[in-house]
């Protein structure tokens, strides 16, 4: 369906032959094309969410000094990065209900994001079928005799469907952030809703039973948690 704010190709297609006006033929729909999309909004939220995320992933290994060393590898051990690392988890373990404060702003920012993909995609989808049809209603109308009007109306077609082309890329992109941003979204809901209460009760009894504190991790929540932060964290290369 034709969006309202965007003309419709005149009838005739080109009223006149002249190569100046032929040359800015769809002039009217770009400007109204413009208007309607408007500016890119800002981005960033996904990569902000799974940050938060990472920082949770730390906080769960703070009891677990081989998983840190393992990470930070040799040379990071030989400069001490091992030693940072484990500070850093010690202080984001008794920040943990703080950082899940904040990932959960993180998404419902990312959440507001999506929104607007959505609504972006579908304004650009319509910007892409107006285009098209001035380039086929200007194809359809018979050329114009002049040689150098005939040239211009060809350079002019050629450029709408370029464009044309352009905004359809936009649309798939918008398209795919959105998926992105929905994934990220049900992975982050899977670990604060099912995987996190899961760790926190597998600790708890644990540490009832009297387990050294080095054994009361929840191994199988914390792995399957680590797992969905690493999958996130792949999810935005």
């Amino acid at each position: 369906m034709p969006d309202p704010l965007l003309p419709p190709p005149p009838v005739p297609a080109l009223p006149s032959t002249d190569a100046l006006a032929v040359a800015s033929y769809g002039g009217e729909l770009l400007a109204a094309v413009e208007r309607l999309i408007g500016p890119s909004a800002k981005a960033g939220a996904a990569a902000a969410l799974v940050a938060e995320m990472d920082n949770i992933r730390l906080a769960l290994q703070a009891h677990d000094g081989t998983r840190i060393r393992r990470a930070v590898g040799l040379w990071g051990r030989l400069l001490g990065r091992d030693v940072e690392a484990q500070m850093q988890a010690e202080q984001l373990a008794g920040q943990l209900d703080v950082c899940l404060l904040r990932a959960d702003d993180g998404m419902q920012v990312l959440q507001r994001e999506l929104e607007w993909h959505q609504q972006q995609w579908m304004r650009v989808d319509a910007a892409v079928a107006a285009i098209d049809a001035w380039a086929a209603a200007a194809e359809a109308q018979a050329h114009p005799a002049e040689p150098v009007a005939q040239a211009a109306l060809q350079r002019r077609v050629h450029h709408l469907r370029g464009l044309a082309r352009l905004r359809q890329t936009e649309a798939d992109q918008l398209r795919l952030l959105h998926a992105q941003g929905a994934e990220l979204i049900e992975r982050y809901q899977r670990i604060r809703d099912v995987l996190l209460p899961l760790w926190r009760q597998q600790a708890l009894a644990q540490r009832s039973a009297g387990m050294p504190a080095e054994l009361a991790q929840a191994a199988d929540a914390q792995a399957r948690i680590v797992d969905e932060v690493t999958a996130m964290q792949a999810r935005l290369r």
